[in-house]
């Protein structure tokens, strides 16, 4: 990454990029010595005991944490760095936090090295988001790992934590319009010196939340997953020797730079753009906002810049970190796929040019606490677009990795708080985007609830988990259909719908929620643009009534009750016991026309209950016969007629 000319970036008036060359104090002794030649076996046993050290680091905080957001949908990462901050692995979680990670621990290199100091034993702490975290929630802890007196690597994780402070529960202030608004912002501090928590610290950190026994519970599982990668690499040094572990560590750098190198020899040279459209700064703005990434490929490197996006404003704002974030978890999936989460090579050929005053590289003091909800999936869904514009120009194989756009902005979340029927105080995340749907690609259909493809390792909660957790019961979850949203010659996944009523609680507020006013996604090469994500309620249904008749509803219109106008970004809204609220995750964007879809895929899809009759033929143009079979000849001929259609529109 470099740094663009005469603009300072230095995580305190905007973003932190770092410079080629780390300033670092001389007190801080580095391990840089790597074992040149190191024989294929020990290579090999080496290379994934550090892939697995880094697993086992993100399972151990699976295991140990106990709200809903970590322990079950595995909001997380977790990476194994060099002794310089470069990323070597990552775990299969939120893609966009291992960069993160990075520029933590390259920032406390160059600005904790001095004074306090680094040595063995010490955890530092950072959720400030022009340091490097997407918004204040994913906060970041990163170990030194020292051996006999030197630095020799880094582990480090982020972890959303259920609430930080801040003026709403949950610590997504919608109406924030600087950063004083915002909960507080922690740079660097250290949390655990020489082996030891800092008692303080931790209190200072705890005392801004409103869960601090939740938040507690889970920054110890991180500090345990910290505590048990560092000891496996202690272990695994002793085995083979530093130099040893180090030559293994560069060459699995270098092995995956080679692999990026060569795919992008595969992609002509060239420039790919994608824009994409959000709304509200806060709730009451009616205002358009276009986030922009661009894409020149020149020779092995790629230069990546957001000219074109709109200046900061309100409470949609994201720094740097993530949008080198953002663009870097589409790049991993689509040219990264078979490296096993070794992405450090990955961001070696990529340099980022950020303007910065935008939405999506905003300058101090703009707000970031809502960012994961709104402004960190627009970011992906935008350099999702142009990454798959510029994969689908490569050659085979690498063509075949390009995804649709997928509109990961229709997040489909939503934050709540109130009082559960134990008289106890929470605060609760549907993580509605978990249950997921994946874009079609230039060879297959997408999966229809596949979780999101920029967290691999995500996986929606049950609904006995979701009503475990906090006092709601499920009405239903369901796909959705696959009609004209995201079909082409390839359609996407399908997403789903789920429906809530309150259980065991009187009434909560719904803090955060999105109902979006228009469709933010392209299809990809003449595939349809995805669905659009939407939050309903109605308000004094018969809901109850029908469950004491045993009836569960499944749709909202079946219900009585009047209907509530909902915002993309509204206030919040207070929820009783017989309001009815439902979430949607649409279907994402098509791959190709949609005339050029095998109709056998058509019927699959009317005889699997996906699609109807109806939609078949005004999508697809496939004409089904009274027996219920495709009519070959009579859909070549409506193929061939709406083609020409098109033609002579064409001015």
């Amino acid at each position: 990454m470099e740094q663009t000319a005469n603009i300072i970036w230095d995580g305190v008036a905007r973003g932190y990029i770092p410079p080629d060359v780390l300033r670092i104090s001389p007190k801080l002794q580095l391990h840089t010595k790597g074992a040149a030649d190191v024989d294929p076996i020990t290579y090999e046993v080496a290379r994934n005991t550090l892939l697995n050290i880094n697993l086992e680091h993100g399972q151990t905080i699976q295991k140990l944490s106990i709200s809903p957001i970590t322990m079950l949908v595995r909001d997380f990462q977790c990476a194994i760095l060099t002794e310089n901050g470069d990323v070597m692995c990552l775990g299969p979680y939120l893609l966009y936090l291992g960069n993160m990670l990075g520029l933590i621990t390259k920032w406390i290199l160059e600005n904790r090295s001095e004074e306090p100091g680094i040595e063995d034993g010490d955890v530092f702490l950072c959720n400030d988001p022009y340091v490097g975290t997407s918004h204040q929630q994913d906060t970041g802890l990163t170990c030194p790992v020292f051996w006999q007196g030197e630095l020799f690597c880094w582990v480090s994780n982020s972890v959303h934590y259920s609430d930080v402070g801040g003026p709403m529960p949950g610590s997504f202030c919608l109406n924030s319009n600087t950063i004083w608004e915002d909960p507080p912002c922690f740079p660097p501090i250290k949390l655990m010196e020489r082996g030891q928590i800092r008692t303080d610290l931790e209190q200072l950190f705890l005392r801004q939340s409103r869960l601090p026994d939740t938040v507690a519970m889970d920054l110890h599982a991180a500090i345990a997953g910290l505590s048990v990668a560092k000891e496996r690499i202690i272990k695994l040094i002793e085995r083979y020797g530093p130099d040893t572990v180090k030559g293994v560590m560069n060459r699995i750098i270098d092995a995956g730079e080679l692999a990026i190198e060569e795919k992008l020899q595969l992609i002509p040279d060239g420039r790919w753009s994608e824009r994409v459209y959000t709304e509200a700064a806060v709730p009451g703005d009616r205002g358009i906002y276009a986030s922009q990434i661009n894409i020149i490929k020149e020779g092995g490197f790629l230069y990546v810049d957001n000219e074109g996006t709109s200046p900061q404003v309100g409470a949609i704002n994201n720094t740097y970190a993530g949008l080198a974030g953002g663009t870097l978890a589409a790049m991993t999936i689509m040219l990264a796929y078979d490296l096993a989460g070794v992405s450090g090579g990955l961001y070696r050929r990529v340099k980022f040019r950020p303007v910065p005053g935008t939405i999506t590289c905003a300058d101090y003091p703009a707000p970031i606490s809502i960012a994961g909800q709104f402004n960190m999936p627009m970011v992906v869904a935008t350099a999702t677009g142009a990454v798959a514009k510029m994969v689908a120009c490569a050659d085979s194989p690498l063509r075949e990795k390009a995804i649709a756009m997928a509109d990961v902005h229709a997040y489909g979340g939503s934050i709540f708080n109130g009082i559960n029927q134990h008289g106890q105080f929470f605060v609760g995340m549907n993580a509605g985007m978990a249950v997921g749907a994946l874009p079609a690609s230039p060879v297959r259909d997408g999966v229809d609830t596949g979780g999101l493809f920029w967290v691999p390792g995500m996986e929606a909660a049950n609904v006995e988990e979701n009503e475990l957790a906090w006092p709601v019961l499920t009405l239903y979850r369901r796909h959705n259909t696959a009609g004209a949203a995201g079909a082409g010659r390839f359609r996407s996944g399908l997403g789903a719908e789920e429906a809530w009523v309150l259980h065991g609680a009187p009434q909560m507020s719904m803090e955060v929620y999105m109902n979006e006013s228009f469709v933010k996604n392209q299809g990809l090469l003449g595939g349809n643009p995805g669905g659009r994500s939407f939050f309903q309620v109605k308000k004094n249904t018969d809901v109850r009534l029908c469950l004491a008749e045993g009836k569960l509803p499944q749709n909202l219109a079946d219900l009585s009750g009047g209907d509530v106008p909902m915002y993309f970004k509204g206030p919040p809204i207070t929820l009783e016991a017989n309001d009815v609220w439902s979430s949607n995750l649409p279907n994402f964007a098509g791959y190709g026309d949609p005339l050029d879809r095998d109709p056998a895929l058509v019927a699959i899809d009317v005889s699997e209950g996906k699609l109807t009759t109806a939609d078949a033929q005004q999508v697809y143009a496939v004409i089904f016969g009274a027996d219920g079979s495709v009519d070959e000849e009579n859909t070549r001929a409506c193929r061939a007629g709406r083609k020409q259609a098109r033609l002579a529109a064409c001015p």
